[in-house]
């Protein structure tokens, strides 16, 4: 071999233990130390510890501290107890971060206030179904203004019929329109109730042909109308479902039209009993009044086919004031509470000191910084670190303590804020609406 091939030779073979000294170098230097948090966000997920939450177990804990090398500096204590005994602050910060408000404004009518106010061309209106009963009691025989009580009421219904919007449906009812109105029809009278127009759209020709068939005959089964006049609305609890009862006295056949009426309006379909009394005594406008209150309807005093047919428009004005008026209060009531309660959720998440309760941030902060100044006297008492070291280790859970409680309350007020935003926003919203509502119905031609 020549000299030179021997000496690079040489210089390789060096070279290649140098590499490989120096890779088994790099391989056998110690990883960086992990040391414990101290800034807030890492405190906050640096746990669970060991002995974190319900692990946590103090003769478990004390006999590994008695462990520990003796004399250990202030930072390696430190770290080691927070491996040990940190808690889980992720859970009830990821809940109070998320926290959204619980309540929403309701509906009105056509209105969701939880998608903004929809042009009025847009509005999917609700199905309007509107049942019409008429009283064929004898006494309807009697004459008002020149005329029967019952030829009043038929014009006053053709009236009403034919001025409904186009896509309303509308049923015709009659009760107590067989036999007669004498003792021995009684019980046939009193079983008469019959749907003469089913609901449907209004067509002018047949409707009047089924008007012009009422007759004065019989007693007034006004309870078992109301209840028959559900299977003529049918079954959709989304239409907007109103009755209106045309009588001129007193429920006679012995049932309880109060009862029927609240079980309508209480009903799936929530239908409005209105209740048209025509040329009533002071007894029988009372108990009619009864029954309009019990069906959330309107009561209206008539002493003519005019005054009926007012009495059948109401609805679509004074109603829906009520409307308007209801949901005001409804939600200016559930603003309040909602308020309070979203307010009462915050504080039990993030609240501190509370003499009644405990938050679930407290539930986490209080143990942790209980069992880590336990461990501390546990180290001193055992020599494990020196009284100096332990006063710097309890220095440290202060400093700890301070940010935690800071951030709690820097959440809780940040969380405060979003709140009060938002139910500002929501008054702001139900003002819009209440005008714009009322607006709208005073701006609609109300044909009496």
């Amino acid at each position: 071999m020549k000299a030179g091939s021997a000496i690079s030779a040489m210089l390789c073979g060096s070279l290649l233990v140098l590499s490989a000294c120096s890779g088994m170098a790099d391989k056998a230097q110690p990883p960086k130390e992990k040391h414990a948090a101290t800034t807030v966000e890492g405190m906050l997920i640096e746990g669970p510890g060991k002995y974190a939450g319900t692990k946590y177990d103090e003769a478990k804990v004390t006999a590994e501290l008695k462990k520990w090398p003796k004399k250990m500096d202030e930072q390696e204590a430190y770290d080691r107890l927070i491996e040990l005994l940190a808690e889980d602050y992720e859970p009830v910060v990821k809940k109070a971060k998320q926290y959204q408000p619980r309540y929403k404004l309701t509906k009105l009518g056509d209105f969701d206030p939880n998608e903004g106010i929809v042009k009025k061309e847009q509005k999917q209106k609700k199905e309007k179904h509107v049942v019409v009963l008429v009283d064929a009691s004898g006494s309807m025989a009697a004459k008002v203004n020149g005329n029967t009580k019952m030829e009043e009421a038929k014009k006053a219904v053709l009236d009403f019929a034919a001025s409904l919007e186009q896509d309303t449906q509308v049923a015709l009812r009659v009760y107590g329109h067989k036999g007669s109105n004498k003792d021995a029809d009684k019980a046939v009278s009193c079983a008469s109730t019959d749907t003469l127009y089913p609901l449907g759209p209004y067509r002018a020709d047949a409707f009047n042909q089924a008007v012009n068939q009422l007759k004065p005959v019989g007693w007034t089964p006004v309870a078992a109308a109301i209840r028959a006049a559900k299977q003529d609305l049918g079954n959709d609890p989304n239409a907007e479902n109103i009755v209106y009862v045309v009588s001129d006295g007193l429920e006679t056949c012995g049932g309880n039209p109060v009862k029927e009426a609240k079980a309508l309006h209480k009903s799936n379909i929530q239908a409005v009993v209105n209740i048209i009394g025509f040329d009533l005594d002071e007894q029988s406008k009372q108990a009619l009044k009864e029954v309009a209150e019990a069906g959330g309807g309107q009561f209206t005093d008539a002493k003519s086919s005019a005054d009926i047919k007012k009495g059948m428009g109401i609805w679509d004005y004074v109603g829906r004031q009520n409307q308007i008026n209801w949901w005001s209060v409804e939600n200016n009531n559930g603003i309040l509470w909602g308020s309070m309660d979203d307010d009462k959720a915050i504080e039990g998440l993030l609240e501190r000191g509370h003499p009644l309760y405990k938050s679930d941030f407290e539930e986490v902060l209080e143990p942790e910084l209980r069992h880590l100044r336990d461990a501390v006297e546990v180290l001193e008492q055992n020599q494990i670190v020196t009284a100096k070291v332990a006063q710097e280790l309890l220095a440290r859970v202060d400093k700890r303590e301070e940010l935690l409680d800071r951030f709690r309350s820097n959440l809780k007020e940040q969380k405060s804020k979003e709140l009060d935003a938002y139910y500002d926003r929501l008054r702001k919203r139900m003002d819009e609406i209440t005008k714009g509502a009322q607006k709208d119905l005073d701006s609609r031609e109300v044909n009496f």
